[in-house]
């Protein structure tokens, strides 16, 4: 029997004792075990079978969880050798740090103020709420307060670009808030005040929580392609699916870009439109490129013509459309240039 991976961890009561236990891998003969040694506060030894067979893909999953549930029930490793922590840089933890203290210190009336704002501009400028600030974001500006845009752009996410485009319509609703502050910047102040057993047990549940979106947007991929396959239509996928219909169409880019045959559902959804819109469209890719749609899209539609138009549905269109349009494109290049026909020798007089 081969040791893969050991780990020895404690769990410290409010008396002040603690319990140690271990959870170990190992290998024999191409079958894997995970087994979790400890003992109860009662001073009793005990042993629980986690995991065994020739899977690792399943054995990790087991490891995880069962280190999940330890850690939550209050055991920390003695050395933190966890696969879900390591290689995490001091960078990193001190922004998480930051995004934990935030969570459980910002203002509820003042979050909710900011999400109204976020998303009438991410209406506004046609981008999904997430682009404009992540919740994590707008917790971190509840509980720090800055007061300027150099304040703003010292809170992780709010680069110079940023800052500079949303920083004065932020400061505009958190300023004056000055007194309210915890501390000032930089935020170094807040490192001391975290504790890190909290800290620890929110990052496991961090975690948890972002496996369990990987898995929820796993399966969605799933039901978009087998949909696509089926026929559905962009509504019917969005009803199935729960997405709106903006992200569903972004993902159904990102499935086109990773190789999946998405004509037919652009097909469909293009269907009816204006042939001449069509080609117009196709003039403008190839005057602009591919990558930026608003320039496309300025040009593609006069003022008047935008009038009583849904803009969404028309940027739904545009980004299709794009997706058939690159596949030609790439198709072309593949090809290669015509090959130049031999020049007829003159004949001698």
């Amino acid at each position: 029997m081969q040791l893969i991976f050991l780990s020895t961890l404690e769990c410290r009561s409010e008396d002040g004792s603690s319990v140690t236990a271990q959870v170990s891998i190992t290998e024999h003969q191409g079958a894997f075990r995970v087994l979790w040694t400890g003992e109860s506060r009662d001073g009793k030894g005990g042993q629980e079978d986690w995991f065994e067979g020739p899977a690792w893909k399943d054995m990790l999953q087991a490891y995880r969880e069962g280190l999940w549930q330890k850690r939550l029930a209050g055991y920390y490793p003695l050395v933190d050798t966890s696969l879900q922590t390591s290689g995490e840089g001091a960078k990193s933890r001190e922004q998480l740090m930051l995004q934990f203290y935030a969570e459980t210190h910002h203002d509820p009336e003042l979050f909710q103020e900011l999400r109204k704002w976020r998303m009438q501009l991410a209406q506004k400028e046609n981008k999904s709420a997430y682009i404009v600030a992540t919740n994590r974001m707008l917790h971190m500006v509840c509980a720090f307060l800055p007061a300027t845009v150099e304040e703003l752009r010292q809170i992780p996410g709010f680069g110079k670009r940023k800052a500079e485009a949303y920083g004065h319509e932020l400061l505009a609703i958190t300023g004056g808030r000055e007194q309210e502050r915890m501390g000032g910047f930089p935020l170094n102040w807040v490192y001391g005040k975290v504790e890190q057993r909290e800290f620890e047990a929110w990052l496991v549940r961090q975690l948890k929580l972002k496996e369990e979106q990987e898995e929820q947007r796993e399966r969605v991929r799933r039901l978009v392609l087998e949909g696509v396959e089926a026929g559905l239509t962009l509504k019917e996928l969005a009803e199935i699916t729960r997405l709106p219909r903006r992200e569903l169409v972004l993902l159904l880019e990102e499935l086109d870009q990773q190789g999946y045959n998405m004509e037919p559902i652009v097909a469909a959804e293009l269907t009816g439109m204006d042939a001449d819109k069509l080609a117009a469209a196709g003039e403008l890719f190839n005057k602009h490129g591919s990558r930026l749609l608003k320039p496309v899209f300025q040009e593609w539609y006069t003022g008047e013509e935008l009038e009583g138009q849904d803009l969404g549905n028309l940027y739904e269109k545009l980004r299709l459309l794009r997706m058939r349009l690159n596949h030609a494109m790439a198709a072309e290049a593949a090809e290669g240039p015509a090959p130049e026909e031999p020049a007829l020798e003159e004949e001698a007089g």
